[in-house]
């Protein structure tokens, strides 16, 4: 994708890292954040270096620095487990974020969606957890849909 970026000659920077050292970014800059499908790799031991508490650790709270205060991340998950899914947000709850879990489709197997909503900083009116979709693609307050939040 960078290769892809450098071709077109897309205007900002581009970083190449490795998120579970942290993100190398300086403090407050970042307005939000999105991610998609890439967190939960960071539970993988890879290389024998790899301690995946260790880089959730390094990747939320380096999120979290990086963020401006009161600034959202939306981190789309496939967990492989719920123990994966407490662990991941675990981590971005000792890193001082707000927010929590909301699940689309929760009944699909091949629908269902879970994204870790995130807010810099603690809990406040204006960073309510957003619902999730039921089958219907409504949007619907059932507790399935919306867990572990704080």
């Amino acid at each position: 994708m960078l290769d892809i970026a450098m071709e077109r000659e897309v205007d900002g920077d581009l970083i190449l890292s490795d998120m579970g050292q942290g993100l190398g970014l300086r403090p407050g800059i970042l307005d939000g954040a999105i991610s998609i499908s890439a967190v939960q790799w960071l539970c993988n031991a890879d290389k024998s270096c790899h301690e995946p508490r260790l880089r959730l650790k390094a990747f939320f709270g380096s999120l979290y620095r990086c963020l401006g205060r009161g600034a959202r991340a939306v981190l789309q998950v496939y967990p492989e487990n719920i123990a994966q899914r407490e662990l991941i947000l675990g981590f971005a709850m000792r890193a001082c974020f707000s927010g929590g879990i909301v699940v689309d489709y929760p009944h699909s197997t091949k629908r269902r969606k879970e994204y870790l909503v995130l807010t810099c900083g603690p809990p406040s009116l204006s960073s309510v957890t957003p619902e999730g979709k039921g089958e219907d693609g409504e949007s619907c307050s059932d507790e399935e849909n919306q867990t572990a939040q704080t």
